[in-house]
Order: structure tokens, then C-alpha cells, then sequence
């Protein structure tokens, strides 16, 4: 993960595993906590509830 990324992430303060959508500001590897910007302000979050958002999380709808 570089900054500058989309990643979905579970929110530290809620019990249900619901991904949430921000910007990554900084990622420390030896630190393993990524710094997320989120509705306004930056929280501090365990790497390991953090992902890179891609192509294979947005679901695709047929058109026809």
C-alpha cells in the first residue's frame, strides 16, 4: 500500500465487520498501522483491517 491509495478498512469502534472507504495518508510497515483519512478527520488503524480497494471488490452489474 502507498499513499495516495483507496482502501476499505473496518472501523475500529464498531463491532459488525462492515468495510468503509477512504484514503490511505500513510502506512508504516514496522509500525503495521495505517493512518486513513475518513469523513473528515484521520484515524489510526491495525494493517491488518486494512485492504487496497481494487476492480474485484466493486460488484458489476449487467446492463442489457
Amino acid at each position: 500500500m502507498k499513499s495516495g491509495d483507496l482502501v476499505r478498512f473496518i472501523h475500529p469502534s464498531t463491532t459488525s465487520i462492515e468495510w468503509k472507504l477512504g484514503l490511505l495518508i500513510e502506512y508504516r510497515k514496522w509500525e503495521k498501522i495505517a493512518t486513513v483519512l475518513y469523513d473528515g478527520g484521520l484515524m489510526r488503524i491495525s494493517a491488518r483491517k486494512v485492504q487496497k480497494f481494487g476492480k474485484r471488490y466493486l460488484e458489476l452489474k449487467d446492463v442489457r
